[in-house]
């Protein structure tokens, strides 16, 4: 009796829940779970004027010539940067992993690497118009003799599509993509340890000629587009910068920009390979690196200082008395035991000895990626500039060990408002060069780290 009495109840409530579920999987009430966009990457619009970027290392786009930072993307970039009225914040690497790590986030605006479509993410990214054309070669071992079983190693990475059948004779090769990069494996070829590399064409002009018994065979593949990877969420820069792209490809600058990177009689490179071969920054480098090392200091820094100050000149003379490859002004000089007739080794002995110094003002900012800033403004400037910069960030609210944080504060000392502030010690001071020296002191430091260990 209770079951008849209430089987009606029974017989509603299932027909609910039967409802229910029909209408939950109805693609119009579908809801994806959680699982569903894992993995898809949020991109976050960057709102300031700075352009983050980050350069991988290929041959033509990096390379130093007498001590200064050179190379077609490189220019290309901050040629970009300055029309575009960005400032342009670089990064460098030679490491695929560096690239793969920040590939799918917003840490950078524009990533200059060739990259594989069959790259997990790729479909996620933005690239932006063509800005350079390669194409695959292949490169021979001179005295490479067994033509029986022919392997050919291809560099890590390699983005140019290989047409098996454009290699000699078409038959009998086989392909090896291998874990090195393009330098790496001509090291190999030059060696007798392999016979057979396909690089791209450009790292062929660039590298033969420091290889005797490397020879380059053919072109195998079709022409590859180079892109820069955009950041998607930047949306309104990024078409602001196809434009300028497409536009820039048409002037006379951009030609002599490829002639001078990409021609074969380029004068500029058959001038420059002899540099790039010697492997170094300046002439002074055993000295500085010796010097460097007795003080606890990265010799590559103090050599980007040196760039900075002089050129690597000995015998300069520059504003208000300062000479010599340090360019330290007459008070500061005597100070460290030196003058206008000491040597070029006791200059550098000076001017290392004061950057270990200021190094060691600055020593609670534990970061040393920060720090560097700090020491190059510094040396610029005097410690005293930027300890205010320091105090007047402090006081507003920043962190005065984050340079990004300190830098509109040093600024700002030409602003009456902040040079009158108790927490300044040091008066009035016009911030904009030594903030311009410090970004170009650690954009070259940066360089150096990556061409010289």
């Amino acid at each position: 009796m209770n079951i008849r009495k209430h089987l009606h109840w029974i017989l509603l409530a299932a027909a609910t829940v039967v409802l229910a579920v029909v209408i939950l999987n109805h693609p119009r009430f579908h809801y994806p779970s959680p699982t569903e966009d894992e993995g898809v990457p949020v991109f976050v619009e960057n709102t300031t004027n700075r352009l983050k970027v980050l350069l991988f290392c290929h041959p033509s786009d990096y390379f130093l010539y007498k001590g200064t930072v050179i190379g077609f993307q490189y220019e290309l970039l901050r040629l970009m940067a300055d029309s575009l009225h960005k400032e342009l914040d670089l990064t460098f690497t030679s490491e695929p992993e560096d690239v793969q790590k920040d590939l799918l986030t917003s840490t950078y605006d524009i990533i200059a690497y060739d990259l594989l479509p069959s790259q997990p993410g790729y479909k996620y990214l933005e690239f932006s118009e063509t800005h350079s054309m390669v194409y695959p070669v292949l490169l021979k071992n001179k005295n490479v003799e067994n033509e029986a079983a022919r392997k050919v190693w291809i560099p890590q990475h390699f983005p140019c599509e290989i047409v098996p059948d454009s290699l000699p004779t078409a038959q009998g090769w086989q392909l090896v993509k291998d874990t090195l990069d393009a330098e790496s494996l001509l090291e190999l070829l030059q060696d007798d340890s392999i016979g057979y590399v396909v690089v791209d064409n450009i790292t062929a002009f660039m590298l033969e000629p420091f290889y005797a018994n490397v020879q380059t065979v053919k072109s195998v593949g079709p022409d590859f587009e180079r892109r820069w990877i955009l950041n998607p969420a930047n949306a309104t820069f990024n078409k602001q910068l196809n434009e300028w792209l497409l536009s820039f490809k048409k002037t006379r600058q951009y030609d002599r920009f490829c002639n001078k990177y990409f021609h074969p009689q380029s004068r500029f490179l058959l001038n420059a390979s002899p540099e790039k071969k010697r492997g170094r920054i300046s002439a002074y480098d055993a000295t500085i690196r010796r010097l460097s090392d007795k003080r606890g200091v990265d010799w590559r820094f103090v050599s980007s200082i040196i760039y900075q100050e002089s050129h690597f000149s000995p015998h300069l003379y520059g504003y208000g008395g300062a000479y010599g490859i340090m360019q330290m002004m007459p008070p500061t000089a005597r100070a460290y035991g030196i003058d206008s007739t000491s040597s070029v080794t006791e200059q550098l002995a000076a001017g290392v000895k004061m950057i270990a110094y200021t190094n060691k003002m600055f020593k609670s900012i534990e970061d040393e990626n920060e720090r560097v800033y700090f020491v190059a403004a510094a040396y610029n400037s005097g410690a005293g500039h930027i300890f205010d910069a320091r105090a007047l960030c402090r006081k507003y609210g920043g962190n005065p060990d984050v340079w990004l944080d300190v830098e509109p504060y040093l600024i700002k000392k030409s602003i009456r408002k902040y040079y009158s502030d108790p927490v300044v010690k040091c008066g009035y001071y016009p911030g904009k060069h030594t903030a311009n020296y410090a970004h170009d002191v650690v954009e070259r430091y940066h360089a150096y780290r990556m061409s010289m260990k």
